[in-house]
């Protein structure tokens, strides 16, 4: 088998030795269980996002991400992505009609974002969820936005192309955290500096 062949069906970029649920010649290759891959891929789950590819193909591609996480950006696509929360509770904010609204997303729950919503997954300790989100084409832009958490105004609309988001996001907000100028908020002088791992803010009800 030519190794051109091979390199067509590897489609997980940072694992590239793992195939991509389809065999070469076009088959289906067998179920995989998947509390044991999780098991088994522990290690690399870590902060700021805890993402992991498990299926990274042509037309969609769904993460594994556990928590915590450890991150204060807002994600925006011209595309739809699907939650499904497996272990534990979480939060997802939305900026919607200028304000932020927090979505408490349950063990066992689904959720939905829409194209073009700005969000930011919260994930405590002992949580995972499996994301699916469409494979952005070459050229396509998307946005990490940093809003200021003491006066809300937009503190950066980083609009880029995202290659890798396992890798990429994750270098973007890295980035970000570490230029001073960028991450100063114009309206109040307040720096949005590099978070620590989320906890779950007390119920009240």
């Amino acid at each position: 088998m030519s190794e051109d062949i091979i390199a067509k069906h590897v489609t997980n970029p940072d694992t590239p030795d793992e195939p991509n649920g389809i065999d070469p010649d076009g088959s289906v290759t067998s179920p995989l269980h998947l509390m044991r891959w999780i098991s088994e891929n522990r290690a690399a789950f870590k902060p700021p996002v805890g993402n992991k590819y498990l299926y990274s193909g042509r037309d969609f591609f769904v993460m594994i991400i556990a928590g915590p996480n450890a991150r204060n950006d807002f994600h925006q696509t011209d595309s739809e992505e699907f939650f499904i929360q497996l272990e534990g509770d979480i939060i997802v904010k939305t900026h919607e009609g200028g304000r932020i609204v927090d979505h408490l997303v349950r063990e066992g729950e689904t959720f939905f974002i829409p194209p073009n919503v700005p969000h930011a997954p919260c994930r405590p300790e002992g949580t995972l969820g499996l994301v699916v989100e469409r494979r952005r084409p070459a050229g396509e832009l998307e946005h990490q936005i940093f809003y200021c958490d003491k006066c809300h105004a937009l503190v950066e609309d980083n609009e880029f192309d995202c290659s890798d988001i396992v890798s990429a996001f994750k270098q973007a907000m890295e980035d970000f955290w570490a230029d001073e100028e960028r991450s100063t908020c114009r309206s109040c002088g307040h720096r949005i500096g590099k978070p620590g791992p989320f906890v779950m803010p007390e119920r009240t009800d």
